[in-house]
């Protein structure tokens, strides 16, 4: 068994698509008047949302997109109040299990910590990791990780839902078991990956403890 588990966020722990694209619309069209399409936001990903206000609105000062922004997805989640069915029974038996549970997501300090707090996570998690305005940052946080906790390659491994989500934990050497389970999940590019893939969130249960 891990010593540690790293989870992923958005589309791991919760469907919360549904709650970060309508925030950016919503945003862009406070300050522009125009309705982007979600292609435009997703390209921005990888980044942390202070980056993805940087590059959608660069004309507009980013305290004052970030203020917008973050009252819309704050609103938002009020749809989205619960995680994925059978996440929290993971959480707390891999917790009863003695393992540790972190989180490395590219989101920022405050839609991370509005997202915890709303799906009812928060406290579940140490350390937690987040994003970057500039860049993708998760191989360097899994790396951190492995260095803060003096784990080796093979005591720790992620749980994510994308494919960067593979190619960060494969830079870092580390394992990704791939959350599938989401309906943003695309099967057929993490087949192509070769991912060691998991329909179900009891499934992934079954493999991390059965």
């Amino acid at each position: 068994m891990r010593r540690m588990i790293s989870f992923d966020l958005d589309g791991t722990l919760a469907d919360t698509f549904p709650v970060i694209l309508p925030a950016f619309r919503q945003t862009v069209q406070h300050f522009t008047g125009r309705t982007i399409h979600d292609q435009e936001i997703l390209a921005t990903f990888g980044k942390n949302e202070q980056g993805m206000l940087q590059e959608l609105l660069p004309e507009v000062p980013l305290a004052t997109a970030s203020a917008v922004f973050y009252q819309a997805y704050q609103r938002a989640h009020e749809n989205l109040q619960q995680p994925f069915p059978g996440v929290r029974s993971l959480l707390d038996d891999l917790r009863a299990h003695g393992v540790g549970l972190t989180l490395i997501t590219g989101k920022g300090q405050r839609s991370c910590d509005i997202s915890l707090t709303m799906l009812g996570l928060t406290g579940y998690f140490e350390p937690i990791l987040v994003g970057s305005p500039a860049h993708d940052v998760k191989t360097a946080n899994l790396k951190r990780l492995l260095a803060a906790q003096n784990l080796a390659p093979s005591e720790l491994a992620y749980v994510g839902d994308a494919v960067t989500d593979i190619q960060a934990a494969q830079a870092a050497g580390i394992h990704c078991y791939s959350a599938a389970w989401a309906p943003s999940a695309q099967p057929a590019q993490l087949g192509a990956m070769h991912a060691d893939m998991y329909a179900t969130v009891s499934a992934l249960q079954d493999a991390l403890l059965g």
